[in-house]
């Protein structure tokens, strides 16, 4: 019988069948070398990197929208097996580009394209690395490395009062220190040879660890004064120093001694000490006066409160001590004067409206003015309340008459450029700026302004400069997430939200109904919860006119025209100078041609449309 061999030559098949395939397969990888496709596939994604980062990083400089460089890589994705193919069937030679099957074998040639393209892949990865270097590391630190390497050389005329130290050993005499020095601070920016830095930026640095020439660079300042304060009864000490910030050297020291009565003479003594002591003319500001002690304790209580306060409940307060003060004595110009600044606050922070506060605010400026005729609180308070009304012209020469005897306030400089035509206005707000960089509302005008004149990149610092001021505040974090939106960065636009501290329960949810519409944007099934959270703001009874622009703002970022524009003439009534844009702001591009909205931008807007009887015209300061 035959042996059967069938079991033994089978496997002998099969194993010649697995070598047969890896030989083949050893031969495609072969052909794709020859044919230089790896290279090109890595050259595909060099360049592919290279050019994502440079798209990336012209983003922001280009207006680009944000999901420009995710559609290059989903485009480049798609377009990579069809690169491939190319590369299989073409070849580029000496003589151009050439179908692969009609090249003869010539090895010196292969091995040229094969060089070149190795020289190519090397080039491209390089400038990718080049440009993620760039990206990450050049333009990160630049401002640190501009800020180190830029010599410090300060105006000789620029001052900063620093908060003076409450000796005291009672917390609660701070209020008395902080109103001193800001009493000081003002006294000194009356002095035309002087620029004074805000109080409102000098407060930041009470507990102050850095030395003098740090916060002279900081600020760009010349000149640091520092002090300390003790009452005891009704006797005060006051120690001041004033230092060359770019030395580090005291210039001057001196203490003085006096009554409570006499504080005023002593700030006098001291403005006089440090323009003798800088080589600067004094002012001369006429015959201090004498207040009621307790007038004056009243007043610098009332300035405490209303500094930083924005919500009605502190400024009511204010308003009572203010009263109080006026009680014990009637002549007192500053107590009329905060009063009337207390007055007009009311009408932006709580339900006073405008019509009713105007009077008010009038009366006590007045009452000032007729007290102290170079009061520059109550100048610019009777301008607010004149330009509120439509006297433009008696506006403007209020804000240039308190800006000739105090050149240095920043508030006069803010509300003068509510009065102005566009850039002459925003030359103010970047005036002001300069006297108080931590100023929310300085830096909100110079947002407003840009976005006016449509530079929405130039108007992303300065935003971002009011969140990190004032975090608390929901008009900030929604002034941010508007510019993100402008500049299409709508994931920016939700981050905005995420550094945000809001301290009552109405800019808590103006904070998350503003997170969810800007989330809508990005994801559509969020819609009907984000147009539900803002319709329960729009029904609330204690939205004040900031509030109300605040929901007006969501309404349109959802698409909701017509109940923003039902909302429109309210703000617009309580708020006018948060309306004389109407026609330039681009919240309200698409209400533009809609009668209603037109009709409004004929009562408010003096920018667009200037009224023929008044050629100067205000800008807008509220997001």
């Amino acid at each position: 019988m035959k042996p059967d061999t069938s079991d033994v030559r089978k496997p002998a098949r099969r194993r010649r069948g697995i070598l047969s395939k890896m030989a083949q397969g050893r031969n495609i990888f072969a052909e794709l070398g020859r044919r230089h496709v790896w290279r090109a596939a890595v050259l595909y994604a060099g360049a592919v990197w290279a050019l994502s980062q440079g798209i990336s990083q012209l983003t922001p400089a280009l207006n680009l929208p944000d999901y420009a460089t995710r559609w290059f890589l989903i485009a480049a994705a798609i377009g990579f097996p069809f690169w491939l193919v190319f590369a299989w069937y073409y070849e580029f030679t000496p003589q151009g580009l050439q179908r692969e099957a009609a090249i003869t074998e010539d090895t010196p040639n292969r091995h040229s394209v094969a060089r070149k393209l190795d020289f190519a892949i090397i080039g491209v990865l390089m400038v990718a690395v080049a440009l993620l270097a760039s990206g990450y590391f050049i333009h990160r630190n630049a401002p640190a490395a501009e800020a180190a390497a830029k010599p410090f050389n300060p105006p000789a005329d620029t001052l900063v009062v620093l908060p003076f130290a409450n000796e005291s050993g009672d917390p609660k005499q701070q209020y008395f220190s902080d109103g001193i020095t800001e009493e000081l601070t003002n006294a000194l920016g009356q002095n035309t040879a002087l620029r004074v830095i805000a109080w409102d930026t000098a407060s930041h640095y009470r507990d102050r660890t850095q030395s003098a020439t740090s916060i002279g660079k900081a600020l760009d300042v010349a000149n640091v004064l520092t002090g300390k304060i003790l009452r005891q009864g009704d006797a005060v000490r006051v120690i001041v120093e004033l230092v060359n910030a770019r030395t580090g050297y005291q210039v001057w020291s001196n203490h003085y001694d006096d009554s409570l009565a006499n504080v005023f003479q002593v700030q006098d003594k001291i403005s006089a000490a440090i323009a003798q002591a800088l080589q600067v003319k004094f002012a001369s500001l006429g015959a201090a006066p004498t207040v009621n002690p307790q007038a004056h304790d009243l007043v610098l209580r009332a300035r405490a409160l209303t500094d930083k306060s924005r919500t009605a409940g502190p400024i009511e307060q204010a308003r009572k001590l203010y009263e109080q003060a006026i009680a014990l004595d009637p002549d007192y110009a500053d107590a009329h004067a905060g009063l009337a600044r207390v007055w007009y606050i009311l009408t932006e922070f709580s339900t006073l409206p405008l019509k009713d506060g105007l009077p008010r605010v009038r009366e006590e400026a007045n009452k000032a003015l007729a007290l102290d005729p170079r009061n520059v609180e109550a100048l610019l308070q009777r301008a607010n309340a004149d330009g509120d009304e439509g006297r433009r012209a008696e506006a403007r020469a209020g804000y240039e008459r308190a800006l000739a005897i105090d050149p240095s306030n920043s508030a006069a400089h803010m509300d003068y450029g509510n009065a102005l035509p566009l850039q002459p206005g925003l030359a103010q707000y970047l005036e002001a700026v300069q006297f108080d960089p931590d100023n929310a509302t300085a830096q909100n005008n110079v947002v407003v302004a840009e976005l006016d004149l449509g530079e929405y990149a130039q108007a992303l610092a300065p935003v971002q400069a009011m969140m990190r001021l004032d975090p608390a505040s929901p008009d900030n974090a929604l002034g941010l997430a508007l510019v993100d939106s402008l500049l299409h960065r709508n994931a920016d636009a939700v981050k905005a939200f995420d550094d945000a501290k809001p301290d009552t329960a109405l800019a808590r949810a103006l904070i998350a109904a503003g997170r969810l519409t800007y989330q809508s944007v990005l994801d559509p099934r969020l819609r009907t919860q984000a147009l539900a959270a803002v319709d329960a703001l729009r029904r609330r009874t204690d939205l004040d006119p900031t509030s109300v622009a605040d929901v007006i703002q969501l309404e349109m970022a959802l698409g909701q025209h017509s109940t923003a524009l039902d909302l429109l003439p309210k703000y617009c009534a309580a708020e006018p100078v948060g309306c004389n844009d109407l026609g330039l702001n681009p919240v309200y591009l698409p209400l533009r041609g809609e009668p209603r909205f037109e009709a409004l931008v004929k009562q408010y807007d003096t920018i667009s449309k200037p009224p023929a009887s008044d050629s100067a015209v205000p800008a807008s300061s509220s997001l």
